[in-house]
């Protein structure tokens, strides 16, 4: 089996180099805001992290620094996460170096990038890590499932990565299609990816504060689901909704075995999933069409008891994207229903060999297409993509390692032309074929994951001294499979809308 990797050394070490370009970065991850705590802050350990402690049956890798004091010794972390400052007198904080892991608690831990005074603080900037790059030998398992109802948030708002529509970031394509004829496939056809702008040298580094009419969502979570609020107001469009991944009594277990900085055994289980959720409500006085795409600034943790002193927690992360298809002006959809999908997902691994396991038998609560209502002279679709994560590890915000499942549900609603049912007797009337599509694809590994806005930024500084580039995702089975758990639609039962 491969050995996970992540940021090379001889990269770091070059990064390092940069004395005229690092202090930028450093700069633009201290302008996003801070969070500053004192040593014995109560709350430092919720919000920072639990130390590790040491343990005679886990060996860590040899480049692992343990900075004495856990929360204690940070004095601020950026919004973003990826510099974190602290005390410069704290034990084996001299210790730290390019190339180095830091592992200061269980969210601050990353392969340092950059280390410097900056007043009465030592700033260590980090970049990812695969989980065997910390741990070297141990074998982990929580004995009882660990409740994801009592999940703290902790909020970033604002991260220069939050809002990926302010810079140049991957774009996948539609993982559904939402028609009812010729003229609504073009419209979806012909969704836009236009509004973002290529990132330059000095892009990445002014890109913070979300622009007004921008996609905002606030994410919720973990007693019945986790899920999203969102709304968008611009362009002539004015639109909100709510999408969730519903579970009862949530809660997931875990097993993890390193060897030699080998995974050898593996198995992460989610229980309590239940189904989907949605609601929409979209209204455009223009017909012009958007592409936003955010990262929900919140993320959910759940601390897990202690493993052989390696504090790992329970994350959850999520985003959310809406993707319009309006052919004409003052044009209004709406939406809401609810489908089951009970059983519980996650994977195994043993002998490199990966056994998913991922729940089924999709049944139809409430009917979104039966709930389509809305009127207008043309076909209109509207989409939303929403992607959670569950992560079981090492870290947050930026970065995170360990043992995860994601699911991605694509939501499509179409509503087509009112005009057809009889002129303006059927736009009166609000009459309409509907279609509504859903799918839902998930993946699972061993690994690390950042989001993609923050690979670009620290590649930008790889790729001036010819290192190698990190990508956004880490791990083993690499790439990581995509399973499509349902690919369903739904048309109007009526014969005119069959065709």
């Amino acid at each position: 089996m491969r050995r996970l990797t992540a940021l090379p050394t001889v990269a770091a070490r070059k990064v390092i180099a940069a004395a005229t370009v690092l202090p930028v970065l450093l700069g633009l991850t201290a302008c996003l805001g801070a969070k500053p705590t004192t040593p014995g802050d109560e709350g430092g350990d919720l919000r920072y992290g639990a130390a590790p402690v040491p343990h005679p049956d886990v060996t860590l890798h040899p480049d692992v620094v343990i900075v004495s004091g856990g929360s204690g010794v940070v004095r601020s972390v950026t919004d973003g996460g990826l510099t974190w400052r602290l005390d410069p007198d704290a034990g084996n904080a001299d210790l730290l170096a390019p190339g180095k892991v830091m592992f200061v608690t269980g969210r601050g831990v990353g392969r340092v990038i950059d280390v410097r005074r900056d007043g009465q603080d030592l700033a260590v900037t980090i970049g990812p890590v695969e989980i065997t790059d910390v741990i070297q030998d141990g074998e982990f398992t929580s004995e009882q499932p660990v409740s994801l109802a009592d999940a703290t948030a902790y909020q970033f708002d604002d991260t220069f990565w939050s809002h990926p529509g302010t810079a140049t970031a991957p774009r996948s394509e539609p993982t559904a299609t939402a028609t009812v004829d010729r003229a609504a496939a073009a419209t979806v056809n012909a969704l836009t990816l236009a509004g973002t702008r290529p990132v330059t040298a000095a892009a990445p580094l002014t890109t913070g504060a979300a622009r007004p009419g921008e996609l905002e969502a606030t994410g919720f979570c973990c007693t019945d689901g986790v899920g999203a609020r969102f709304s968008y107001r611009d362009s002539g469009l004015d639109l909100s909704g709510t999408i969730a991944f519903v579970m009862r009594q949530p809660s997931a277990k875990f097993h993890l075995v390193i060897d030699g900085s080998t995974v050898t055994v593996a198995e992460l289980r989610i229980h309590g999933a239940a189904g989907v959720r949605v609601q929409v409500d979209a209204t455009t006085t223009t017909g012009r069409n958007v592409h936003p795409v955010v990262f929900v600034p919140v993320d959910f943790s759940v601390p897990l008891e202690s493993v052989l002193g390696i504090p790992f927690s329970a994350t959850v992360r999520q985003s959310i994207g809406i993707r319009t298809g309006f052919s004409a002006g003052h044009t209004t959809i709406r939406a809401t229903g609810e489908y089951s999908l009970g059983g519980t997902m996650g994977f195994g691994y043993a002998n490199g060999t990966f056994g998913p396991r991922w729940p089924g038998g999709l049944q139809v609560k409430s009917s979104l297409v039966d709930s389509v209502d809305g009127s207008s002279v043309g076909a209109n679709a509207l989409l939303v993509d929403y992607d959670v994560k569950f992560f079981i590890g090492l870290g947050a915000v930026v970065f995170s390692a360990g043992l995860y499942v994601a699911l991605t549900t694509t939501v499509g609603i179409t509503r087509g032309s009112s005009v057809g049912f009889g002129g303006l007797q059927g736009l009166a009337n609000r009459e309409g074929c509907n279609r509504a599509d859903l799918t839902i694809n998930a993946k699972y590994g061993i690994g690390y994951t950042i989001p993609a806005l923050v690979a670009k930024v620290i590649n930008f500084f790889l790729r001036i001294f010819n290192a190698r580039p990190i990508a956004a995702e880490g791990g083993i089975p690499d790439p990581p499979p995509v399973v499509n758990l349902v690919n369903r639609h739904w048309v109007t039962n009526r014969p005119v809308c069959q065709h």
